[in-house]
Formats: structure tokens, sequence, C-alpha cells
């Protein structure tokens, strides 16, 4: 059986998300998303590729969740270093990158 609402509410929490900064990011309303996750509806198609794209994750995952959803083995300090990660732009990723990997050659 297949729970979108489930994997949507699972991926919104793992990126240590409320319901109204997920909505946002996704341009939908935060009551809109409160009625995926409840499973009073589907979401439109145009939201799953919206969350897919988002937040990087496979459209297998979204809508069988029979995809490890992502992140779900990190630990949470993993988690919240990659939910920061994801937030910066390109150029600050790579200025992370390249002091982690200055650390790992110091070690």
């Amino acid at each position: 059986m297949y729970d979108i609402g489930g994997n949507i509410r699972r991926l919104r929490k793992l990126n240590m998300l409320n319901q109204n900064e997920f909505s946002r990011k996704i341009g939908i309303s935060q009551g809109s998303l409160s009625d995926i996750e409840s499973g009073k509806c589907k979401p439109s198609i145009d939201t799953v590729v919206s969350i897919h794209q988002t937040f990087n994750c496979s459209l297998e995952m979204l809508l069988a969740g029979n995809e490890r959803l992502g992140d779900k083995d990190l630990s949470d300090l993993e988690s919240r270093l990659l939910h920061v990660y994801r937030e910066l732009d390109l150029k600050d990723k790579i200025e992370i990158l390249e002091i982690a990997s200055l650390k790992l050659r110091i070690q």
C-alpha cells in the first residue's frame, strides 16, 4: 500500500522543517501539506515534482517508499550538518568541502 503522505512527512522531518517551512519551499499552503501528510488528499503531480527537485529525492521513494529516505541512516549530528550544508550556496559548499579536506590531511 502506498503512503505518499507518510513518505513526505518523513522527508520533511528528516530535513528538520516544520510544515510551514516545508510547504513554502515546495510552493503549497501549510494546510494543503497537512492534508497530504494526514492522507486526506493526495499531492498533485506538480507538488510531487517540486518535492523531488527541491529535496533531491527519488520519485520512487516519494511514491512507494521502497527506497531509503536519503539521510535516514545518518546520526543526528550528520543529519543536521547535511541540512545546513544544503542551505548554502555553491561557493560556500565548495569552501566547506575544502576545509573538511584540509582537516583530514592534518590528522
